[in-house]
């Protein structure tokens, strides 16, 4: 017996957790942590907790995790949380709930293709604004249809909390100063709570114990025709001629994030060519970023990279995604010139994309891009 646990030949393996959501979903010492350890509470079991999160952005984001990680081959549930994120996009005109239903969808099936077996559960969290109180959220209604439409558990922790406890509870896991997250730690310990008592209701732990397999429709038609189901994504570019000068490449970590980037400055820039659709540009971005031209064929973006997260005071490297192509850009149907440079003049015009901000730097040769990878839709090849 001694030499069977030593070689670990009577563990169980954990039950493998992963989070896929907005800053609430990363966030030190948030709703994550007190999930995972309630979760295993409730099952019994041992667990382990990956988190696949970035705050500031939508729910794209998540189908790219997913396309990158193939976070559902090394999980058996996955909480996908990302309203909070979207509702905002969607007001500030960033995003439009086609696309975040394009999106999810894509990310269900994706993770359904890959692992059968893997359980998603969709979080919808609120925010503590009277707006949002008083008013009918379309975008909760367009994930809890979703989520129906794949036999999928959803979670709306606004509702749920307010019909057992009151509107002026749920009001009260907020403080005065942050409108868009649970406070620390009473707040989010309340809330990861409610969800696994909610998955108790419904019969979702009994399941899971039991080793009883969760009716998924895994045969059903697509609501969107178009969603990014085939979303894929390029980060190897050491691997073919993609710049136009040698960029360099260093690593960015933290305690979440391990990235690879490849920085380009003035002068230097990416390049492809592509059919299909160009989706995002997923950075590294510092105090140095700025002005930058995305074009694709005769298509054209000026935008800045620069991201309102960036700590001026404690200046601080940030994960960040430029979308604004997913928007702006029609697809092609052949394989079309795309490049990715940084701006050599300070332009007169330009766009602002969801969480960014002017450059704090004014200067065009202190600018600088470092790219992690590219989203995209159909196929790349170097140029």
């Amino acid at each position: 017996m001694f030499l069977k646990n030593l070689l670990g030949i009577n563990k169980k393996s954990a039950f493998k957790v992963a989070i896929v959501g907005g800053s609430n979903s990363v966030m030190r010492r948030g709703y994550a942590k007190y999930l995972d350890s309630y979760l295993g509470e409730a099952l019994s079991l041992d667990t382990s907790l990956k988190y696949y999160s970035l705050g500031g952005v939508p729910n794209i984001y998540g189908t790219i995790q997913q396309e990158r990680h193939n976070i559902a081959a090394e999980s058996d549930i996955i909480f996908f949380e990302y309203c909070v994120n979207d509702r905002h996009a969607i007001e500030v005109e960033q995003y439009s709930l086609e696309l975040a239903g394009q999106a999810l969808e894509g990310f269900i099936r994706k993770v359904k293709k890959s692992n059968p077996n893997c359980l998603i559960v969709i979080l919808i969290f609120g925010i503590n604004l009277a707006d949002y109180y008083d008013n009918h959220c379309y975008l909760s209604e367009l994930y809890e249809s979703i989520s129906k439409q794949y036999n999928l558990p959803v979670i709306n922790l606004t509702k749920l909390l307010s019909k057992d406890a009151g509107l002026d509870f749920v009001k009260s896991l907020y403080s005065e100063k942050d409108h868009a997250h649970y406070t620390r730690p009473e707040g989010v310990q309340i809330v990861s709570q409610a969800i696994v008592e909610e998955l108790d209701r419904l019969g979702i732990i009994k399941s899971i114990k039991h080793q009883k397999k969760l009716d998924y429709i895994a045969d059903r038609s697509p609501i969107y025709p178009d969603n990014f189901e085939n979303l894929k994504f390029l980060d190897h570019f050491d691997e073919g001629d993609f710049f136009l000068d040698k960029p360099k490449i260093s690593i960015y970590q933290n305690t979440v994030f391990r990235e690879r980037n490849f920085t380009i400055h003035s002068g230097n820039s990416l390049n492809f060519l592509l059919e299909g659709s160009l989706i995002a540009i997923f950075i590294k971005s510092d105090l140095n970023d700025g002005f930058i031209t995305i074009k694709f064929g005769d298509q054209k973006i000026l935008t800045s990279s620069y991201s309102s997260w960036v700590n001026k005071i404690k200046p601080q490297n940030v994960i960040n995604l430029i979308a604004l192509p997913l928007r702006k850009f029609k697809p092609s149907s052949d394989f079309t010139p795309v490049s990715i440079s940084i701006c050599q003049e300070y332009p007169d015009e330009f766009e602002i994309g969801f969480n960014k901000t002017i450059p704090s730097k004014k200067e065009p040769d202190k600018w600088k891009l470092s790219i992690i990878g590219i989203a995209y839709t159909g196929e790349i090849k170097e140029p």
